[in-house]
């Protein structure tokens, strides 16, 4: 198990990481703990954003990195404090909701 951590202003996100197996994401705000979400291989994650938010299914965990394979095939590394910046209240319908209405503008 190796845990990393990432601090933003008030927030502070937290990284567990089982090789192989799931990554556990949790947010504290002024250090109390507000939230907690845990990840397998195979399950969708995001992985990058600019007008959209950028998804596909986690492929492998590593020590210090979750592998996502997005829609191209393209396997994103992200280390283990941007994937919980990212993924710490990860809802995949309301990413296809927003996508799909951003689009409409872009």
């Amino acid at each position: 198990m190796h845990i990393y951590e990432h601090v933003s202003g008030l927030r502070r996100y937290r990284a567990t990481l089982v090789p192989g197996k799931y990554v556990l994401v949790e947010l504290f705000r002024d250090d109390a703990f507000t939230s907690m979400r845990r990840f397998e291989v195979g399950d969708e994650a995001e992985h990058g954003s600019w007008n959209l938010h950028y998804t596909g299914r986690i492929v492998s965990i590593g020590k210090s990195t979750v592998t996502i394979r997005d829609s191209w095939g393209s396997g994103k590394r992200l280390k283990a404090a941007d994937f919980a910046m990212r993924n710490w209240d990860f809802d995949s319908e309301e990413v296809a909701r927003r996508n799909a209405e951003i689009s409409q503008t872009i």
